[in-house]
């Protein structure tokens, strides 16, 4: 239980923004750390979640690239808040 609390706390100290630009989503970097945070990691995508909605995650991020890729049929607002997940999939999750 204790990995569990420690793995969410850790997810929720790395939030992040969302924006629509036109038909996709793109990350809105406002603070050095976002970008390094996303850097630190090995290249793959990360999985983003809503704030304390930690069950299913709503899409990925490249790593590298930045890239955004929401699973399928995930709506969110044109600017919308999310956390970063703490692993790591060599392909975005559908």
């Amino acid at each position: 239980m204790q990995e569990t609390r420690r793995t969410i706390r850790t997810v929720e100290e790395a939030p992040m923004r969302l924006i629509r630009q036109g038909d996709r989503f793109v990350a809105q970097f406002s603070f050095v750390w976002e970008v390094s945070t996303l850097a630190e990691r090995e290249e793959g995508w990360v999985p983003l979640f809503l704030p304390g909605h930690l069950e299913e995650p709503l899409g990925a991020i490249h790593s590298q690239t930045h890239k955004v890729h929401l699973r399928q049929g995930v709506r969110l607002a044109e600017r919308q808040i999310v956390v970063l997940g703490t692993t790591r999939f060599p392909e975005p999750p559908l």
